[in-house]
């Protein structure tokens, strides 16, 4: 059976209907029913960064991971940095690689905030606190459209970048409601069954 002309233009305009969606919807990081799929964002930030991530650090070394800073004010105050901060962990161990908890040093700050580098400058962190070469730091940006997600994979000791990705999503509801900052009442506890 011959396809016409016209058979043939349909099934272009059915294929392409079908396959362009598709496509799109793998560069928004969005589930069927509208939330927001974190995993597969940080999911991807972390392949983005894998040649480089694979080629520095080695099988036996573990690198340090900090909670996810805004940029406006480079402090955690919010649930997404530490959402984003433990989705990171979960990405870089499937990859194999070795996270660690942190201990404290004079330029990290652990507190009900969580886990905060508070230096840029890698000169000033204390040396004999941390034994990792290595920390992998997330920092992200709300603007008035859209969730920009960075990890950097930084050199410890001489604080050069060594890889760097980003993704993006748009603003909705729920990532407005991750990033309001707690008022000084609320009190997050684990729920008792």
């Amino acid at each position: 059976m011959k396809l016409t002309f016209f058979s043939k233009g349909m099934l272009k305009l059915f294929l392409t209907s079908f396959l362009l969606p598709l496509l799109f919807t793998s560069c928004v990081y969005k589930d069927l029913d509208g939330a927001n799929n974190f995993q597969a964002m940080l999911r991807a930030l972390v392949e983005n960064s894998y040649t480089k991530l694979d080629k520095n650090i080695s099988k036996d070394e573990t690198v340090l991971v900090s909670d996810f800073v805004n940029l406006d004010n480079l402090q955690n105050h919010s649930k997404l940095g530490f959402l984003l901060s433990d989705t990171l962990k979960n990405s870089l161990l499937s990859k194999n690689i070795l996270v660690r908890e942190v201990e404290l040093g004079n330029n990290f700050q652990i507190g009900k905030r969580g886990f905060n580098v508070l230096s840029r400058n890698s000169n000033k962190i204390n040396n004999q606190v941390i034994d990792e070469n290595f920390a992998v730091v997330g920092t992200y940006s709300v603007t008035t459209k859209r969730l920009i997600v960075f990890i950097k994979l930084i050199d410890v000791r001489s604080g050069t970048i060594l890889s760097s990705s980003t993704a993006s999503t748009l603003i909705d509801e729920e990532i407005l409601d991750l990033e309001r900052t707690p008022d000084s009442s609320t009190v997050y506890a684990p729920m008792v069954l």
